[in-house]
């Protein structure tokens, strides 16, 4: 890009996506957390099959505050608890406090809620056992962060109901590590609707992300089904699994943390 780009010029053409990135954020992402974002930009239901900590939730905070700058837009952050949603917002709002200009652009900044001079909006909210927290939103975009931990009755009559409005643009895009074979891997493996980005422990260590002596500690302290879940991003079998996954979801519950100052 010639001379020193302004957010109007972001504004104005999606394609210098990764200028944004690299402008505001000095952020070139990773092989494979490209083609991930480049999804998002492209897709409208994403899949982000991915290992543990290999930067999933970090490229879809820059995806997300690069939408809401260029155009007003809302979107919705869910996840079965409010530690899980915010864990994604908070990530967001780092990015936004680290730099002036993007901060310039930000009319309210709240815990879980921030809100665009230009109208766009980011709220995070928790599923709980039920979904009743986020019922009533609509939003442009949701993120189902921890995918695989989420009810299907929860995607199914309330999540996907948030962008109804929005007709053929809303967007859903899920994250996680594979668990049980519910909605996030039928969208994985059944769904050709979505759009999915499989990262496994090769390509982190590939990329530098993790180091092979890393990989070489966990297999020698995970069981074979840990890391295959964890590092080879792979859903395990229901027979496998020491727990099946309906009691899993039974024992999940949200909780209200008293803060003590």
């Amino acid at each position: 890009m010639d001379g020193t780009p302004t957010l109007e010029d972001f504004r104005k053409d999606e394609t210098l996506f990764f200028d944004f990135l690299e402008y505001f954020f000095k952020y070139k992402p990773r092989n494979y957390q490209k083609k991930f974002l480049l999804a998002c930009l492209k897709n409208k239901r994403i899949a982000g099959k991915w290992c543990r900590q290999s930067g999933k939730s970090y490229s879809l905070a820059h995806y997300d505050l690069f939408r809401c700058v260029i155009a007003p837009t809302t979107i919705i952050i869910t996840a079965p608890t409010l530690t899980h949603s915010t864990e994604l917002y908070m990530k967001i709002r780092a990015l936004v406090e680290g730099n002036e200009l993007i901060k310039n652009e930000i009319e309210k900044l709240t815990a879980t809620e921030m809100i665009f001079k230009n109208g766009s909006r980011i709220k995070a909210l928790p599923t709980g056992t039920e979904g009743k927290s986020i019922r009533g939103f609509t939003a442009d975009v949701v993120n189902l962060e921890e995918a695989g931990l989420v009810k299907d009755e929860i995607v199914n009559s309330v999540i996907t109901p948030l962008i109804a409005s929005k007709k053929d643009e809303g967007q859903i895009i899920k994250i996680g590590t594979p668990l049980t074979k519910n909605h996030f891997y039928r969208s994985c493996f059944l769904d050709d609707t979505y759009t999915v980005i499989n990262v496994r422990w090769e390509d982190c260590v590939k990329e530098n992300q993790y180091t092979i002596d890393f990989i070489n500690e966990q297999k020698k302290n995970l069981t074979d089904i840990e890391f295959r879940t964890e590092y080879d991003a792979e859903f395990i079998e229901e027979m496998a699994s020491f727990f099946p996954s309906k009691l899993i979801d039974s024992c999940m519950e949200d909780f209200n943390f008293i803060k003590f100052i």
